[in-house]
């Protein structure tokens, strides 16, 4: 668990954070998220004491950051930064084990390792494991990065806008393998980025943070329908899904009004989605006229919603 206990940070009389709390919990994908100068990567680079906060703790299973060595501290979590940041002179192999090798693992074993992560990330380590950065592709770096923060099986990684660089179609699969990785291993994850969509999708809860002020902790649902301000309102407008009118809906779908028993009254396509499936279908009536579907309907439907809104 991870605990920020009234943390600031001043340069000067610029503040960067200020008197902010929050609580991490074991095995939980983390999202902070908020504009660019927020206070963001400040917040996550003081776990590992790349920055050290003006005031308050950071804590870890209730043990200061401050009280544990700093080469034993920085060993036991994974770091991904937006670029893979791997040495040009080493080896994908070398690369992945190199926090390994400093932990005096013999060469043997580190090959293991690498071998056993580089599947896990979706690359074949008899093609990869001894190419060089320079072989590889922006995509293929990043997983190279990702396996070298999950080689010593830390219990925490921090990652920090690590997908921002890469286009749109790796970015979703990098998402992906992260989503895949994280079910595998359940290690603590906390993640940094601007992009709200991503933070939807990846985030167990998202923190939102703006000007140096934690406004809003909460599960994606939670930020997305029950905001607590006008900027988390207007920061995850864009993320909102689109789901169309119920006009919409019926028209789309053909569907017929029909003679059912007294049934839900809904007004909106949110509406209907938290409706009770009974036999595969969903019942509903809107403006004096019930209607039924089938649930395959109303999954193709939002389907096609979600494409159009891509």
């Amino acid at each position: 668990m991870i605990e920020y206990r009234n943390v600031g940070m001043k340069f000067g009389t610029r503040v960067i954070l200020e008197n902010l709390s929050l609580t991490i919990k074991d095995h939980e994908l983390f999202v902070l998220v908020g504009p660019s100068g927020s206070g963001k990567t400040t917040l996550i680079r003081m776990i590992n004491r790349l920055t050290i906060p003006t005031s308050g703790q950071i804590y870890i299973d209730g043990q200061s950051v401050n009280e544990v060595d700093l080469p034993t501290l920085r060993l036991s979590m994974g770091y991904v930064l937006q670029t893979s940041s791997l040495f040009p002179n080493l080896t994908v192999g070398e690369n992945i084990t190199i926090q390994l090798e400093q932990k005096k693992v013999s060469l043997l074993e580190r090959r293991q390792r690498a071998t056993e992560l580089l599947g896990a990330v979706g690359l074949t380590a008899s093609d990869f494991i001894d190419r060089y950065p320079a072989e590889l592709s922006g995509g293929q770096q990043q997983r190279v990065a990702i396996a070298r923060a999950l080689a010593t099986k830390p219990q925490l990684i921090l990652m920090d806008e690590s997908f921002s660089a890469l286009d749109p179609v790796l970015r979703s699969q990098m998402q992906a393998l992260l989503l895949k990785l994280h079910d595998q291993y359940q290690m603590t994850i906390l993640f940094v980025t601007h992009d709200m969509k991503e933070a939807m999708r990846l985030g167990d809860r998202i923190g939102v943070i703006n000007e140096g002020h934690l406004l809003q902790v909460g599960t994606p649902t939670e930020i997305i329908n029950y905001p607590t301000t006008p900027f988390v309102t207007n920061f995850f407008a864009s993320a909102k899904p689109n789901l169309g009118t119920l006009p919409d809906l019926i028209t789309t779908l053909k569907l017929k009004p029909q003679a059912l028993k007294i049934v839900p009254q809904v007004q909106t396509v949110a509406d209907v989605t938290k409706l009770p499936i009974k036999e595969g279908k969903l019942s509903f009536n809107f403006e004096d006229q019930s209607y039924q579907l089938e649930v395959s309907e109303l999954l193709h439907y939002l389907g096609k919603q979600e494409q159009h809104d891509g």
